[in-house]
């Protein structure tokens, strides 16, 4: 029996049935986002300006199905899907127009969820494993701008000698974290209880071709309100059947009255002894009166990921404005991506971009 039919066994099992009666109608809700902007790279030897699709959190659409049951729980059904158009991520230099380019990758969510009224939440299909999210944990509201995912802005772009000569070492090499995504899984998460939670699950790639590694993920999560004050934190471990295995940890913390926000994450690999940590300070106030303004500052250090006795460090500052009646983010952010180490002298490569998010 291969791994996916066997995880499908018991999540079936989990689920309810529409047999059970039902005590309302059940309902609808179709969202989507278009997140476009302008971004322009300077390797140190070509500068590239281009319209593109915000891989931050990029252009998407989806659809949830919700039922309400009689013994107090809910079915969902929710089906999301990126719109296949060439993201910041994807730029290097050849090919940077803004496409759509639509393939089974850009697939988010396809799943089944059953929430129960006492014992926790089921979850099976394409979804978020337990660690999505575990290295995130952030107040600053600038996350569409700038977030602890810094090769998102401009992973492919190749890093640049100083000799001029473009090097086979890029963005999204040097600069990783262990965050997880999204899978084909099953995903047990507990009732929260005194602002933690614990989610298990279990699942295999099944999108990428060549690719059918399966996950075994655990993540905690804590979230509570001290007066003025807001803190979350995460915690996830993610174990591949190749042996690989990943910790990835944060913490945030809002002071409200001021508006002041601190964020920390760190992640290390048993395997490859890679390492990383990020740290952002942000603030936001109502300056104008159509929506709040944030701010945000951050810096990432990581170890030995472009290739042993590598350094990677990247500083960002960013800039949201929203436009509440429009559900409108306007942003702009700036970000310098720097590597040292070993023989070879890399180039500084500085990242601007400017868009807007319209949530629908």
């Amino acid at each position: 029996m291969r791994p996916i039919n066997r995880l499908a066994v018991p999540a079936l099992l989990a689920l309810p049935t529409f047999a059970a009666a039902q005590d309302t109608a059940p309902e609808w809700d179709f969202y989507g986002q278009l997140n476009l902007g302008i971004i322009n790279v300077d390797n140190g030897v070509d500068t590239e300006t281009a319209l593109i699709d915000n891989d931050n959190s990029n252009s998407r659409v989806g659809v949830t199905f919700r039922q309400d049951l009689a013994n107090g729980g809910q079915f969902r059904f929710n089906f999301e899907t990126a719109l296949g158009l060439t993201g910041s991520s994807a730029i290097n230099g050849d090919d940077n127009d803004l496409d759509a380019g639509y393939n089974r990758r850009e697939l988010r969510k396809l799943e089944i969820i059953y929430q129960t009224a006492t014992i926790g939440t089921f979850s099976f299909g394409q979804g978020s494993i337990a660690t999505d999210g575990s290295g995130e944990a952030d107040f600053s509201g600038t996350g569409v701008a700038a977030y602890a995912g810094t090769s998102d802005l401009a992973g492919s772009q190749s890093l640049a000698l100083t000799d001029g000569t473009i090097s086979g070492t890029s963005i999204g090499n040097a600069f990783k974290t262990f965050d997880g995504g999204r899978r084909f899984r099953i995903r047990y998460d507990t009732p929260t209880y005194n602002g933690f939670g614990f989610a298990v699950s279990a699942g295999q790639e099944v999108l990428a071709s060549g690719n059918d590694d399966e996950f075994y993920d655990f993540g905690l999560s804590y979230d509570k309100d001290y007066g003025d004050y807001k803190v979350a934190a995460r915690l996830g471990h993610s174990i591949r059947d190749s042996a690989e295995a990943f910790t990835v940890a944060s913490a945030a913390v809002l002071h409200e009255p001021t508006g002041l926000s601190f964020a920390l994450a760190a992640g290390q690999s048993r395997e490859a002894d890679t390492d990383y940590a990020y740290a952002k300070v942000g603030y936001q106030r109502d300056w104008v009166s159509f929506g709040r303004t944030y701010l945000s500052a951050d810096f990432y250090s990581g170890s030995d990921f472009a290739f042993a006795g590598s350094d990677s460090q990247s500083f960002g500052i960013a800039v949201v404005q929203k436009v509440d009646a429009y559900n409108v983010e306007l942003y702009a952010t700036y970000r310098t991506f720097e590597v040292d180490g070993g023989t070879s002298n890399f180039d500084d490569v500085d990242v601007t971009f400017v868009g807007a998010r319209w949530k629908f």
